[in-house]
């Protein structure tokens, strides 16, 4: 599976003149199902390599990349024949940034909830979209008063992600825990 991201991040109105943009993705994906019960509801665990960030235009553009790697856990289920919904978690990991010791600076693990869809899962290509709103914040800093003073400890800068993609099965056969 791969794709792009069209990246930005939320923020305490502190980050000025801010400006998504465009990343990619890649990985791969193993869906199985689980319930006896309910035999279309499937979940899909996915690894894969993220970019997310943004762009901050001051003097000039800005690019702040970072590079996770992702572990996602989604429930899926058929609308209909050709079009799924899903919804999980996306847990990451910051492997690498552009910025001078921002591995040093900025947190190292992020959580985001997923709500996506997917059409065509049942042929050899299909597509999938999802965004990936983001729970952890990327930046923990001080905030300071007017004098120096130290006045409380301010939290900034949570992912979102919209991502777009192609995903190629090598298999089509249900993987069933249950006979």
């Amino acid at each position: 599976m791969g794709g792009v991201n069209l990246c930005y991040v939320r923020n305490h109105n502190l980050l000025i003149n801010q400006n998504p943009i465009i990343a990619y993705h890649f990985g791969f994906s193993f869906k199985m199902y689980p319930f006896k019960k309910k035999p279309d509801l499937s979940l899909q665990s996915e690894l894969m390599f993220n970019q997310k960030g943004y762009m901050q235009k001051l003097e000039k553009d800005y690019f702040f990349h970072f590079n996770y790697f992702s572990w996602t856990i989604l429930a899926n289920y058929p609308v209909n024949k050709e079009l799924s919904v899903n919804t999980g978690l996306e847990i990451s990991g910051l492997l690498s940034t552009n910025i001078i010791d921002g591995l040093t600076t900025y947190n190292h693990s992020d959580i985001g909830l997923v709500l996506g869809i997917s059409c065509f899962e049942t042929h050899r290509i299909n597509f999938y979209s999802r965004v990936v709103y983001g729970l952890l914040p990327m930046l923990d800093y001080y905030k300071i008063d007017k004098l120096g003073n130290f006045t409380g400890k301010i939290h900034d800068l949570k992912n979102m992600t919209l991502s777009a993609g192609i995903k190629i099965n090598l298999t089509n056969e249900k993987i069933r825990l249950f006979k």
